[in-house]
């Protein structure tokens, strides 16, 4: 993938997307250079030449496998892409009734405001970081366990967070500054605002050529930004060719906008949701972001609580899919054990042979901060960043449903107040922003949608 990859990056990380895939990929190795099916075990790779040249045919080679629907006869999940077959797959939804206008205003300001003040808190600690090293980190900081914006350098350990994470770290926050998780959400927003909701992959894209450039995209939107742009693939195929990358977390991240304009309305919010993530995911990338939107249309209901977010969350997936077992498996441990810190060790003993960007591993860490969090949103956005993996992404995701179920009286102001009601977005057509009018317009959006 230019500008992304090489062919030999490609061609490994494509291997474990098809084996987590259940594809039977260990029957088609080829170790022989020489033959034309040249397929090697990726655990062999670096024993053979570097270079496009070279390896470009052997993943050619290797996503011939998704065509031959060959998959291990002990593989156990039932993953179907298609909106229809998800919903039918699914467990029956919780009972959500619908909040007041007045509920609504305050949950919604709850939401994105939360939303923004924890993407900040977890952004400085976006470094593929370990939860051990957090801990160690933080504690020479003496900030362990995290209750504030993250001081940027331990002279203890002479260590320094990312530079360009400044405006993000604890004594210098002033604003919600630039990011992808907060850049979601208000392309969200802008596609409801230009296009109403007659949502296609082509407006999706549009909306993302028009408004982002193309290097604050990442993983798998980077790719369907690129063939989208260059034309090279019908956009039907874009989520499956050149795309390993293809059940990553940026589904997670960019479907608050339907969980927000469908409250205690969880069919639409995951209906829309797939609209949104089909377009550049599957299986459980699609489920991520139907996951996010389902949790949150059920945190923006009466009398919300952990059980029932939970339940909104799991009645938009598959209840035979990887990601329904991994939250499951969240909550059965922290009925076990309810230590936090236990539990996302559990997490990451089972899942962390995933990429740092992927779905299950990071999603499995959201239900673990919205569970062990109790509804106390700074409890909740703080264990998110203190379990590690994609700190900025998770918290994010944890602030906004918790904000959402809470309101926006229910989180503390030193986490709203440095913000100073400004977001400073890449976005094109909101550029530097006020947080209040965000809220507003997400409002406008949900009475749009209530006239469907």
């Amino acid at each position: 993938m230019p500008g992304y990859a090489d062919y030999k990056k490609l061609f490994v990380e494509e291997y474990r997307t098809l084996y987590e895939e259940g594809f039977n990929v260990e029957k088609y190795i080829v170790n022989d250079i020489e033959n034309a099916n040249f397929c090697p075990n990726p655990e062999s790779v670096d024993s053979y030449p570097d270079g496009d040249e070279f390896w470009k045919k052997p993943y050619e080679n290797l996503i011939k496998i998704m065509a031959t629907n060959d998959i291990r006869p002990d593989y156990q999940y039932v993953e179907p892409n298609d909106f229809e077959g998800i919903m039918a797959q699914a467990i029956q939804a919780p009972e959500l009734l619908p909040l007041t206008d007045e509920e609504y205003k305050k949950r919604i300001q709850g939401a994105f405001y939360g939303r923004c003040a924890s993407v900040i808190l977890g952004k400085p600690l976006e470094m593929g970081l370990s939860k051990d090293f957090i801990k160690k980190y933080l504690e020479s900081v003496n900030a362990y366990p995290l209750n504030d914006f993250v001081p940027e350098y331990s002279e203890a350990l002479d260590f320094r967070l990312r530079e360009d994470c400044i405006y993000s770290a604890k004594g210098h926050v002033e604003f919600a500054q630039s990011d992808d998780d907060i850049h979601y959400t208000l392309l969200g927003l802008r596609l409801i605002e230009i296009f109403g909701f007659e949502i296609e992959p082509w407006k999706v894209l549009k909306n993302w050529a028009d408004n982002i450039p193309y290097l604050w995209c990442w993983c798998a939107s980077r790719v369907a930004y690129y063939h989208y742009v260059g034309g090279t693939l019908p956009l039907e195929r874009i989520p499956y060719t050149i795309n390993p990358w293809r059940e990553c977390i940026d589904g997670q991240i960019r479907t608050d906008i339907w969980g927000y304009v469908f409250p205690a309305n969880l069919k639409k919010a995951c209906e829309f949701a797939h609209k949104d993530t089909s377009v550049t995911l599957t299986k459980n990338g699609i489920y991520g972001g139907m996951f996010v939107a389902g949790a949150l249309s059920g945190a923006l209901s009466q009398n919300p609580t952990v059980d029932k977010i939970i339940d909104a969350g799991l009645a938009s997936i598959p209840k035979k899919s990887r990601l329904f077992e991994a939250i499951s498996l969240v909550r059965e441990w922290y009925r076990e054990n309810p230590d936090w810190s236990a539990v996302a060790d559990k997490i990451l003993q089972k899942y962390g042979y995933l990429p740092c960007e992927a779905t299950i591993n990071n999603m499995a860490m959201v239900a673990l901060g919205i569970i062990a969090g109790e509804l106390d949103y700074t409890k909740s956005i703080t264990i998110a960043t203190m379990c590690g993996l994609d700190t900025d992404c998770n918290a994010g995701t944890v602030g906004s449903i918790v904000g959402s179920a809470v309101g926006i009286d229910k989180i503390e102001k030193r986490w709203i107040e440095p913000l100073n009601d400004t977001i400073k977005s890449a976005v094109a057509c909101f550029g530097d922003c006020k947080i209040s009018d965000i809220c507003a317009r997400i409002i406008s959006a949900k009475e749009k949608a209530d006239r469907l």
